[in-house]
């Protein structure tokens, strides 16, 4: 169990590429979003979502802790900083909601950092992935003030941290389902 930590799910972004509402998504008839779920439950103690809206979410999630964004309408960082917000732990193990292949082994070895560095994430084709990272809780005030400033990229204030980037030598580790082309190729 990674005890420093609290895994949570971004679940309120606007779908706008796929057409409908991501952190519904189903593959092989299993929402994304539930096996997500269960996968970090095998490591983080405690799983959270932060989406738009608590209400959008079907009963099978109805043993899931739903926080409603605090920031609506500001992205995966108003996501972020809510997160930040809610936990107890030191530290945030931040997810998009619509990674289908999610395994925990590549969260294992991130957390080897921990100890070091305020923000652990990965970096695959040369893209870093802010939304497959730790994030600590000293971090919260830099993303509020970001917030403010209408500049909600996660990754324009890194350099005000200590980061260590994790270079992923496969191209396919993070995958991500952003439109009806790639959902088919999961199905």
């Amino acid at each position: 169990m990674i005890k420093e930590a609290t895994a949570v799910i971004l679940c309120g972004g606007k779908s706008t590429r796929m057409g409908f509402d991501k952190s519904l998504l189903k593959v092989n008839g299993e929402f994304v979003l539930l096996r997500t779920v269960k996968q970090l439950q095998k490591i983080f103690p405690k799983v959270l979502l932060v989406a738009n809206q608590r209400t959008k979410f079907p009963a099978v999630f109805s043993q899931v802790t739903i926080i409603e964004d605090h920031y609506h309408e500001k992205g995966p960082l108003g996501g972020l900083a809510t997160g930040l917000e809610e936990i107890e732990t030191e530290y945030l193990f931040l997810v998009a909601c619509d990674i289908p292949n999610l395994t925990v082994d590549l969260i294992r070895i991130m957390t080897e950092y921990l100890s070091t560095y305020q923000i652990v994430l990965c970096q695959q084709n040369g893209r870093l992935e802010p939304l497959f990272a730790f994030y600590h809780r000293s971090c919260l005030s830099v993303f509020q003030q970001q917030l403010t400033s209408k500049n909600w990229r996660i990754a324009k204030e890194f350099d005000r941290f200590s980061v260590k980037i994790i270079t992923l030598e496969t191209s396919t580790t993070i995958n991500n389902v952003n439109t009806p082309k790639e959902l088919v190729f999961w199905n």
